[in-house]
């Protein structure tokens, strides 16, 4: 056999019509239609979010019309604090039928921390600068750095990060109309001068 001169389509089972292409048995017509079906099904889903959505983000309040956006299609919410306060730093859990969906993350830092400074060493991509510098956002996630102190014994400046988790084409422009309320809310429920 010369391989510099074959032609793939000659190796092609032939069909009754002359066509050469692949043919399928009926059971690996099925098995494949059934598996193009499951993988569309995948990627979208007709019925929607089966709980209830909630108003707030582990207590702080949050447009719950946006939120719905953000989480993810399942059959039950679970919202986990995590064992530290607000005054040392929460991590929030949203969980959809057990996995995360939207995460929360508060953490403190020395006074003179400038937001720029939580990027040192991280290779975020596209990452877009808003509001003066005060608020940082990427496809999956947004974070603002709060001037809070005399709050907490862990700093003086509080960066707040809102992530959604299987992020999607949509999650950076929710997330940017969603933050603004939670970050606010998270500065009044410490008392941080505004």
């Amino acid at each position: 056999m010369n391989f510099s001169s074959h032609r793939s389509a000659d190796y092609l089972p032939k069909q009754k019509n002359g066509i050469r292409g692949v043919v399928l048995s009926p059971v690996r017509l099925i098995a494949a239609v059934a598996l193009a079906v499951t993988l569309a099904a995948c990627g979208s889903s007709d019925k929607g979010l089966s709980y209830p959505v909630p108003d707030n983000i582990c207590g702080i309040s949050v447009n719950p019309e946006i939120l719905e956006s953000l989480l993810h299609d399942g059959d039950e919410l679970e919202q986990d604090p995590g064992p530290f306060s607000l005054t040392e730093g929460q991590i929030c859990h949203m969980y959809v039928d057990g996995n995360d969906s939207v995460l929360g993350v508060s953490d403190w830092h020395e006074s003179g921390f400038e937001l720029r400074d939580h990027f040192v060493g991280l290779d975020r991509k596209r990452l877009r600068y808003s509001k003066g510098g005060k608020v940082a956002s990427w496809p999956s996630g947004i974070i603002t750095a709060i001037r809070c102190p005399g709050v907490s014994e862990e700093g003086d400046v509080l960066t707040v990060e809102l992530s959604d988790i299987r992020s999607d084409e949509n999650s950076r422009e929710l997330l940017e109309k969603l933050a603004p309320e939670y970050f606010d809310g998270y500065a009044k429920r410490l008392g941080c001068p505004t």
